[in-house]
Order: structure tokens, then C-alpha cells, then sequence
């Protein structure tokens, strides 16, 4: 597990729905290019793809196996109230001779964004639906999800929760997890300036919050680390009774809890009894790192976590 959640440490997209300042757009440029989405265009199959050296350059993610090329981006709503999702659409073509999983970028291309105090890995997007409940950007989402045969191209979509109106920073990286080119997303662009307060109210509520749970921690550090100690010594098999309650009424942020235990919560659940999917479906988002919530996402899905890894591994990520 520990090693599944370091591999997949990037935000997996899920749901796509359009923003208060841009739904009229995006609307009809889903309406009008929903068509295309389901249509694919192909190149030779090269069996010699995965040799090739991955490069990023004039918004073109060449990976050997599979290349994206990114046509255009967005900003819309997340289904968490006053929270914004950045859109990122790409044309994914497999170059090789085998199947391909587009999702198997997420490995590879990390968001940041800057707040008032650090530069932060930004989570992973799930946008508001429509007002019919559904995803009208469903299609370009099954693109990335669903294995692409050889030679052919489709159109998908990845996505990122941005934590203010601050300008993103995508990052890429070849299979040594190097990085190899960059691009930057001015967010600030594309949201109102209603929308705008609303989100840096929000972020700066969470920083003040953070710190107040840091000052908090750092009183009681002492303190803390004596109920670690306790804990782990009475609950080496389970933590499904009161040890899994004191662990899940833990008083802190994620970086608390590791320095705490030494391991992320779920992390934690597992080591002592609990299994992979029980442990990351009993830990609150806000406890989990993206790898995590990338691990919970597949389970979600019907995958298995530790087989799509291995899968990227054959596929030459």
C-alpha cells in the first residue's frame, strides 16, 4: 500500500461541470464538439515507442508509449461550494503496438499552486454536475479513463482543485520522475472577482485554520507523542475498536498526524489490521494524500490499485 500511495501521488480526474463565469461557453463547446470527442483519428503503430525519449515542448507531453498534446483549458465549478477545478483538455494518441491507460499521466504530471505560506501539490478535481445530475464532459473523461488501442487518438481531460485565484504550475516528468518541462496556467483569468473572494476567503480561512492546528500540535507535542506511543503498543492487530476512534478524532492536519505516527492515517489503519479499501474509505479526504484519494478513486471505479500500477510498470511508465 505504502508503495502504491507514493507511486500514484497525482490527482486523478473525475467529474467535469461548468463554472458561473464560463457555463454558457463550456456548455456549448461540449454540445458542438461532443461528436469529435467520440471520433478518433491514427498513427502507425511504432513498436519501438517505449525507447523513445519522453520531451515536453509547445504544449506537447511526448511520453514514448502515448503522446498528449494539450489543445485548451478552462476553469469551472467544484462540487465543493466556493471551490474552482482547473480543466486541462488534451488529445491523447497511443504511439505503440499495445493498449495504452491515458490515465497513467497522472503519474507523471503534477499541479502547484502557491499560498500565503508554501508551494502546494494541488488535489485532485471533481467538478459540480449539470443541472440534470450528469457530467456533460463524460466523453472526453472516458477518454482518459478507457485503454486506447494502438495507433489511435481520442480526446480527454485531466483536472486539479485550485486553492486560489494564484497562477498554476504543471510540471512533467520523464520515467526517472525528472522533470522535464513546465507550463503555467494564469487561473485568475478565468474566474469572476465574485468568485475570486469567495475562493481566497476560503483559502485563507484553511491556512489560518492549518496554523491554529499547528500552534495547537506543537503545545501538546509532548503530549501526543506519549498517546502514539500507547496506542501503538496496545493495538498492534486492530484498529476497529477505540484505538480507531481515537486515530480517526485525531486533533490535526495530515503533516500532524505523520510526524505524530510516522505514516499517514490510513497508512496507519492498514498496518494495524484494517484493509487497504476499508482504511481509505474510513479517512476524511482532508487526511489523505492525493495518492491516497487516487488509490480510493480506482477502488471507486471497480480497479485494483496495486494492479494498475503494475500495469503502468508494464506499459513502460
Amino acid at each position: 500500500m505504502k508503495k502504491s500511495i507514493a507511486f500514484l501521488i497525482a490527482a486523478c480526474g473525475i467529474a467535469l461541470a461548468g463554472c458561473s463565469t464560463n457555463t454558457n461557453k463550456t456548455e456549448s463547446s461540449s454540445s458542438s464538439s461532443s461528436s469529435s470527442v467520440s471520433r478518433s483519428s491514427s498513427v502507425k503503430p511504432d513498436p519501438n515507442a517505449s525507447e523513445r525519449t519522453w520531451t515536453y515542448k509547445n504544449n506537447i507531453f511526448d511520453a514514448g508509449n502515448e503522446t498528449y498534446r494539450f489543445t485548451k483549458w478552462d476553469v469551472m465549478d467544484s462540487v465543493d461550494e466556493g471551490k474552482k477545478v482547473l480543466v486541462l483538455y488534451c488529445d491523447v494518441t497511443n504511439n505503440s503496438t499495445k493498449e495504452m491507460d491515458p490515465s497513467n499521466v497522472y503519474m507523471v504530471v503534477h499541479a502547484y499552486q502557491k499560498n500565503a505560506t508554501s508551494d502546494v501539490q494541488l488535489d485532485p478535481g471533481m467538478v459540480k454536475p449539470d443541472e440534470n445530475g450528469n457530467d456533460p464532459l463524460q466523453q472526453y473523461e472516458d477518454g482518459l479513463h478507457n485503454n486506447l488501442l494502438p495507433g489511435k487518438t481520442v480526446k480527454a481531460v485531466m483536472l486539479f482543485t485550485i486553492n486560489n485565484d494564484k497562477p498554476v504550475r504543471l510540471e512533467f516528468e520523464n520515467p526517472n520522475f525528472e522533470t522535464i518541462g513546465t507550463k503555467t496556467y494564469k487561473v485568475s483569468k478565468k474566474i469572476s472577482k465574485a468568485d475570486k473572494k469567495k475562493l481566497n476567503q476560503a483559502s485563507s480561512s484553511s491556512s489560518s485554520s492549518q496554523s491554529q492546528t499547528a500552534a495547537q500540535q506543537n503545545d501538546g507535542s509532548q503530549q501526543q507523542t506519549t498517546q502514539a506511543n500507547q496506542s501503538s503498543n496496545s493495538n498492534n492487530s486492530s484498529v476497529n475498536g477505540s484505538a480507531s476512534s481515537d486515530i480517526d478524532n485525531f486533533n490535526g492536519d495530515i503533516h500532524d498526524f505523520v510526524n505524530t505516527y510516522g505514516e499517514t492515517m490510513a497508512a496507519y489503519k492498514i498496518d494495524h489490521g484494517m484493509s487497504v479499501k476499508d482504511a481509505l474509505y474510513s479517512t476524511p479526504d482532508n487526511m489523505k494524500t492525493s495518492g491516497e484519494m487516487q488509490d480510493q478513486y480506482l477502488y471507486e471505479q471497480g480497479k485494483d490499485p496495486q494492479q494498475e500500477y503494475q500495469n503502468a510498470v508494464n506499459q513502460g511508465y
